[in-house]
């Protein structure tokens, strides 16, 4: 939906306007969404998809690492490979000790 208000298409700011019962400016859509309730601010977001706008790389990235909480495990994982294997990378002969 950000990326369908920063383009200022007067057709779809007409449509997502007329949706909410607002004027066809970004600001006054961007209140009005911010004053909707979270089924309208989806039924918004859909209509934007529908429009041929899709979430940005952030929004992806965000969705898929952060928000299904891979992110911070394979960061606890880096983090503890870097620790425990350190000394082995700093010098290999000590893989032979055991």
């Amino acid at each position: 939906l950000e990326s369908l208000l920063a383009h200022h298409d007067a057709g779809q700011l007409a449509v997502i306007a007329a949706k909410l019962n607002c004027a066809p400016d970004v600001h006054a859509i961007k209140e009005a969404l911010a004053l909707a309730l979270p089924s309208v601010q989806s039924q918004m977001e859909n209509l934007a998809v529908d429009m041929g706008y899709t979430p940005g790389v952030l929004a992806l990235f965000y969705k898929v690492a952060i928000g299904s909480g891979v992110a911070p495990l394979v960061i606890f994982m880096g983090v503890g490979a870097m620790t425990d294997f350190g000394p082995l990378l700093a010098n290999p002969r000590t893989l032979l000790l055991g």
